[in-house]
């Protein structure tokens, strides 16, 4: 998950009195365990399990991003390609692969904003002011 919907997500389990859980949702080796909780002190699981009950429990690790997903896509096409030879035959579409994520990644970042809003009510403002603006009667007129 991005930084900024695991942080959204942690304000809202704190809103709501939750406890906060980290995990990966990985597919490829190399994200596996990159998030995780843990509980200080815990010797075993009923300890792990008592320790999140409590409130003991932390996130740690580190969030997704473009390049870690990007990683991952083009490590699932090459193992797909090595496990069915034939899939070789597909790999001039690996090139579209950065595109692809790319586009995952700002939908996935636009969908957090519009969940945190809804949810949180946080606002939409703008972190940067757009390029062109123009006085409000003016864009009226073109409407």
């Amino acid at each position: 998950m991005l930084e900024s919907a695991n942080q959204h997500a942690a304000l809202l389990a704190k809103r709501w009195n939750k406890i906060a859980i980290g995990g990966s949702d990985a597919h490829a080796l190399p994200s596996a365990g990159t998030a995780y909780t843990e509980v200080s002190g815990a010797r075993d699981k009923d300890e792990f399990f008592a320790g999140l009950r409590s409130g003991m429990g932390r996130v740690a690790g580190e969030s997704g991003c473009f390049q870690k997903l990007t990683r991952d896509v083009f490590l699932i096409a090459a193992e797909m390609m090595r496990e069915k030879s034939w899939t070789v035959l597909l790999s001039p579409l690996g090139v579209l692969i950065p595109a692809i994520t790319s586009l995952n990644y700002f939908q996935e970042k636009r969908f957090g904003r519009r969940w945190a809003e809804e949810i949180l009510g946080e606002s939409r403002a703008r972190k940067y002011p757009r390029w062109i603006s123009m006085p409000q009667a003016a864009a009226e007129e073109f409407i």
